[in-house]
């Protein structure tokens, strides 16, 4: 099913664009770009129901964060 969100409600898009920004800040904590403070921060410019939106979104990106850690590459550049 394919879905325009340009047709979005705009509660909607902002939604969408509160659980990306919660995101991006769990990727920033777990490679070590950020404080763990940075989600209070955030949270704190927010009224109720986007800091609602915006912490529920947190929570679920901390409980896998291992699928924000940036993989080591390997320096190792000799051939062999």
């Amino acid at each position: 099913m394919d879905i325009n969100l340009a047709n979005l409600p705009a509660d909607e898009k902002q939604k969408i664009e509160l659980d990306k920004q919660a995101a991006y800040a769990v990727w920033k904590v777990v490679n070590n770009q950020a404080p763990q403070s940075l989600y209070e921060q955030e949270a704190n410019v927010l009224v109720d129901w986007q800091r609602d939106v915006y912490l529920s979104s947190v929570n679920k990106y901390r409980a896998q964060p291992e699928a924000f850690i940036i993989p080591e590459t390997s320096t190792d550049t000799t051939e062999r």
